[in-house]
């Protein structure tokens, strides 16, 4: 295990890297393994299912749904926002403006907000998705937005942080860091640890920035460049940050996932695995989708690689989600299947075949056992494993 000082001043971080966007899902190249024969122990059951509108072939933003209070936000690239059961599927409310969007679900304060293509963003009311209010930003949001208490925050492609009233929409601070020349389209979402918000950029490094006043506090090296041109350069944190009690995990496209200790700010241990997507945990083992497809179970305290799959390598695996009370994880692939393998060995123990084409993302919902799924022509559905 490996171990360093990073130098912090604060406790955070939030990461917003360069991440796959709505590409993710795409196999990634190399010879594509069949699907191995699984003896199914488990169903998987569809819940419900809704067709939001516009699919995803034709644009590289990915619109995350918001779930929260027995109610799933969700928006279409086209520009349709609604407002949905999590337990039926049925839709509260739906409002369209008309203009294709960028990212989105931001909610939070009672406020839906998106963002446009064309760099505005706007917020609804949660209660009837009414408009709130607009703002003019000037660059193109490509992260989900966050809301802490009476501040939005944004990310852009372009190195920019920006925070808005939540209320009014008005600017209230910008922070500009420069990008390299090349990156990997999209960025992740920031987290907020003690008002701090934790950015990651296309550079490797790590910024914090302080939430109310825009000020940012520190900047560290996270994931150094190597290599002789712009393409072996890329060190994009792309994968959503990732907490996990006193532990924060960043990963980085083409370098590694390096494990922070909040509490002490110090390195606890580094993998040499890269990935651009998102992170997952079931008690102690930190899951992984390598950028080649293995699936990887990591000891959060060591680091140490407890097992590996490899028989979905280059089927453009999803991040995987893990259900802690099954000790279980999901993952999806580029050709709509949904596969269950045992949180402790790896081992895949369920699979099914989705309708709606490749496996955007996987998103956990309040009942036990049971997921969300974003799939590639824009339909969500819900999912029980049996």
């Amino acid at each position: 295990m490996r171990s360093g000082v990073v130098v912090i001043f604060g406790f955070l971080f939030t990461l917003v890297g360069c991440g796959p966007g709505a590409i993710h899902f795409m196999r990634e190249g190399g010879e594509i393994l069949d699907l191995p024969k699984i003896e199914s122990q488990f169903e998987i059951k569809k819940v419900w299912r809704r067709d939001l509108g516009e699919s995803y072939s034709n644009t590289n933003g990915l619109l995350s749904p918001f779930i929260t209070g027995g109610e799933i936000f969700a928006a279409e690239p086209a520009g349709r926002i609604f407002a949905l059961s999590e337990a039926t599927g049925d839709v509260l409310w739906e409002t369209n403006l008309e203009k294709d969007l960028a990212a989105g679900v931001g909610v939070g304060s009672g406020v839906v907000i998106v963002a446009t293509r064309d760099g505005e963003v706007v917020g609804l009311r949660t209660n009837d998705g009414s408009e709130y209010w607009r703002a003019q930003i000037g660059t193109e949001i490509l992260a989900q937005p966050v809301i802490s208490g009476d501040l939005a925050i944004f990310r852009s492609g372009d190195g920019q942080v920006v925070g808005l009233d939540v209320d009014s929409g008005k600017l209230l601070w910008r922070v500009r860091r420069s990008v390299p020349a090349l990156s990997v389209r999209g960025v992740s979402t920031p987290i907020i640890i003690d008002s701090v918000v934790l950015v990651g950029f296309a550079s490797g490094r790590l910024s914090g920035i302080d939430l109310w006043s825009g000020r940012e506090q520190w900047s560290v090296p996270i994931f150094r460049p190597q290599g002789s041109n712009e393409i072996a350069r890329l060190v994009d944190i792309d994968s959503d940050p990732y907490v996990l009690g006193d532990s924060l995990f960043i990963a980085g496209f083409q370098s590694k996932i390096t494990a922070l200790s909040i509490s002490s700010q110090t390195i606890n241990w580094e993998s040499q695995i890269s990935t651009i997507r998102s992170l997952g945990s079931v008690d102690q083992v930190l899951l992984v989708t390598a950028d080649d497809g293995e699936i990887f179970g990591i000891d959060t305290q060591s680091g140490k690689t407890l097992w590996t799959e490899s028989g979905l390598q280059n089927r453009g695996v999803s991040g995987p989600l893990g259900i802690p009370d099954l000790d279980q994880l999901v993952v999806g692939d580029y050709k709509g299947n949904v596969v269950i393998l045992d949180v402790n060995t790896g081992e895949m123990v369920g699979r099914d075949k989705l309708p709606g084409g490749a496996v955007l993302k996987i998103y956990a919902l309040t009942d036990s056992g049971h997921f969300l799924v974003l799939s590639e022509n824009g339909a969500l559905s819900a999912w029980a494993i049996q």
